[in-house]
């Protein structure tokens, strides 16, 4: 979305966010494609439970409220769908809806709902269920095994690549198979063709912009360059960090999200850096092996802080280039004269 349709962190324009949100559920079709590929219906299933709960949440709160349910706001709708993109594809039915509640009436509606938030809600949700359930959320069915979408699962869950690097080790698996995503791990978010797809295409509707991925992206990887955490060679660590969670999904879902990422061009690019070093601190310190949610939410803290010294940042500089311009054209007043 243009930069003059938007004001961080409220969306002004009703139609350009409805627009906007709809490009991304468009986004979002083809992981769950994937998805439902690698583990069956089950992952179809998940997100349209997640989808209906949030939904149901929204126009919850906004009754209590006091107002009318917006029927062309899709907000929770893409809040419901990247929820179980996130998690493995056994997580419990009530898990889900758990995320979906939690994000829509404790991180979205409390700071005035649509285009209000501070914090990302998928982001938000993604973490209350962490905490809650790790055992659920961490552990992950191997792909190419179709799950049961009801009953007893009886799938043998594993643990990601993610989780080696967490514990210092190198992961065992092919470099072709980290980028299709023939591993376990979140259901829609390891096949990296899939998501520089969506990435692109979100690019081209000018619905996210590209300074705040690439930031992200870019400190993840210079981190994991300088400082591997494994005893493999520095593009092996900078490889198995980027591929083997949700850093790629969350630079291009989570931290494009108009409502909580800054305004201006250079405001995204620092916000997307701090971004990519709070994950792989997290990462490298804390105790979850994904870890992008949680550092989105501390860097959504200082969002308009960040506009503001960007803002500020930009006004010296364009005070500088005139005053440079004046000093100039002053100079050739005086040698003509």
């Amino acid at each position: 979305m243009q930069d003059k349709e938007l004001k961080a962190p409220h969306i002004r324009m009703r139609e350009s966010a409805r627009s906007a949100m709809l490009d991304v559920v468009i986004a979002l079709l083809p992981l769950y494609f994937m998805a439902a590929y690698f583990y069956g219906m089950r992952a179809v299933a998940l997100g349209a439970v997640s989808a209906a709960s949030a939904v149901a949440a929204d126009m919850l709160c906004v009754l209590v409220s006091g107002r009318l349910p917006n029927l062309r706001d899709l907000s929770a709708l893409v809040t419901g769908l990247l929820l179980p993109l996130m998690l493995p594809a056994s997580i419990p039915y009530y898990v889900v809806i758990t995320a979906a509640v939690f994000a829509i009436a404790v991180v979205k509606h409390p700071f005035g709902g649509v285009g209000q938030n501070i914090f990302n809600p998928a982001a938000g949700g993604f973490a209350f269920i962490s905490v809650c359930w790790p055992s659920l959320v961490f552990s992950y069915p191997q792909p190419m095994f179709p799950l049961p979408i009801a009953g007893e699962l009886t799938a043998r869950l594993a643990e990601s690549p993610a989780h080696a690097l967490m514990l210092g080790a190198v992961p065992t698996i092919d470099t072709l198979d980290l980028v299709l995503g023939r591993f376990a791990g979140p259901m829609g978010v390891t096949n990296i063709l899939v998501l520089g797809t969506c990435f692109i295409y979100l690019l081209f509707r000018k619905v996210i912009s590209w300074q705040a991925p690439v930031a992200f992206l870019a400190a993840a990887a210079a981190t994991a360059y300088f400082s591997p955490r494994i005893p493999a060679s520095r593009w092996e660590s900078v490889v198995f960090e980027l591929l083997s969670g949700t850093l790629v999904f969350a630079g291009v879902f989570l931290l494009g999200d108009p409502v909580t990422s800054p305004k201006r061009g250079l405001s995204r690019f620092l916000y997307g850096a701090l971004a990519g070093g709070a994950t792989m601190l997290f990462r490298y310190c804390g105790g979850f092996e994904q870890a992008a949610a949680f550092a989105l939410l501390l860097v959504n803290s200082f969002t308009l802080l960040i506009d503001h010294e960007a803002e500020r940042l930009f006004r010296i500089v364009r005070r500088g280039i005139l005053g440079f311009r004046a000093y100039r054209r002053s100079r050739r007043i005086v040698k003509k004269v």
